[in-house]
């Protein structure tokens, strides 16, 4: 409780027991009871619709000073000049209109890491590139290289470097990146590798030099983690409540009476929950789904059906398109 207007934060109805012996596996059901309770991801908070519309509008500016305070230190600037420079910049604030505004506009402005990765993900490859003008055959084979590219990013996100844009680029334009399978990534678009390149490595870059001589390493975190935060991205892989949004489906299903694919119809449900955990290392003929229980375009290893909404680089005259919300 700070300040004029009294802000409350409710994370949790109840507190949260998690029974563990003093072995390896603490830390591994800390994290599950963490993840299911949606701790490891953004917060998203509101003001009450009862509020004064002074108390909603000194949480909007906080917010602001939230996310752009450390930019204007990195910088050593007023906040003012450092706004200005901001919407002055069209591409940033592009981003900053429809991301953090709209789609995201009840984020808190933290650094989440994990969230922060598939802000990359979601922003510099599955939208405002080449990505979707190039769709692979199906979308179980597009979820697996979405996935492919979140592993990727969350190895060179740091709560305290920042993000490596170099390291993320270099990753993906490397010719032996490959799926769990073996598969190049780069010979599954074929001919439509080269745009696809091209404009993944032109988005990397823009972001980069926005971290570099913008915004700074604090900033560009959090605005990477509201991008990764929004309802394009909240049934991804790579969000900290995954396995519970799994286990959900999976209950669901066999409540309903549906059988689960071979060959997890012998190995039952908790072993097809843990391969989920991987879920672009679950065997093909069961990622594509099955005629009597279609489970993970369900849990978003599919991905949900894109939609039609502006797209950024579609704002400036440079891309068209819509954001997309396959799962990567």
């Amino acid at each position: 409780m700070t300040g004029d207007w009294p802000e409350s934060y409710s994370l949790l109805e109840d507190g949260i027991a998690v029974p563990v012996a003093p072995s390896g596996q603490a830390i591994t059901a800390v994290a599950a009871a963490a993840g299911q309770a949606g701790l490891l991801d953004a917060t998203h908070v509101q003001v009450a619709e009862a509020a004064p519309p002074e108390a909603k509008q000194e949480f909007t500016l906080r917010r602001m000073r939230r996310i752009f305070q450390p930019a204007a230190d990195f910088r050593q600037l007023p906040l003012p000049a450092l706004l200005r420079e901001v919407t002055e910049n069209e591409r940033l604030n592009a981003y900053l209109e429809w991301v953090v505004d709209m789609t995201g506009w009840d984020v808190a402005p933290d650094i989440v890491p994990d969230a922060a990765a598939l802000g990359v993900a979601a922003w510099c490859w599955r939208n405002n590139t080449a990505v979707e003008d190039h769709h692979l055959d199906t979308d179980v084979q597009m979820a697996r290289v979405n996935i492919a590219v979140t592993r990727i990013t969350r190895q060179h996100v740091c709560p305290w470097a920042g993000i490596d844009w170099d390291s993320i680029k270099n990753a993906l334009m490397d010719p032996q990146w490959a799926l769990p399978d073996g598969t190049p990534i780069c010979s599954l678009f074929g001919p439509g590798w080269t745009e696809v390149a091209a404009t993944v490595t032109a988005e990397l870059d823009r972001w980069r030099h926005l971290d570099h001589e913008v915004l700074g390493p604090q900033t560009t975190m959090i605005l990477m983690s509201i991008g990764g935060s929004t309802s394009y991205t909240d049934s991804w892989w790579g969000q900290g409540r995954w396995l519970s949004m799994c286990r959900r489906v999976i209950d669901d299903a066999t409540t309903a009476g549906l059988s689960l694919p071979p060959p997890y119809d012998q190995r039952g449900p908790d072993a097809l929950l843990a391969d989920l955990d991987a879920p672009d290392e679950v065997p093909a003929r069961f990622s594509a789904g099955s005629s009597t229980c279609r489970m993970p375009a369900s849990m978003g290893l599919a991905g949900c059906a894109c939609t039609t909404s502006p797209d950024l680089t579609g704002t400036v005259g440079t891309r068209t398109g819509s954001p997309s919300r396959d799962n990567p």
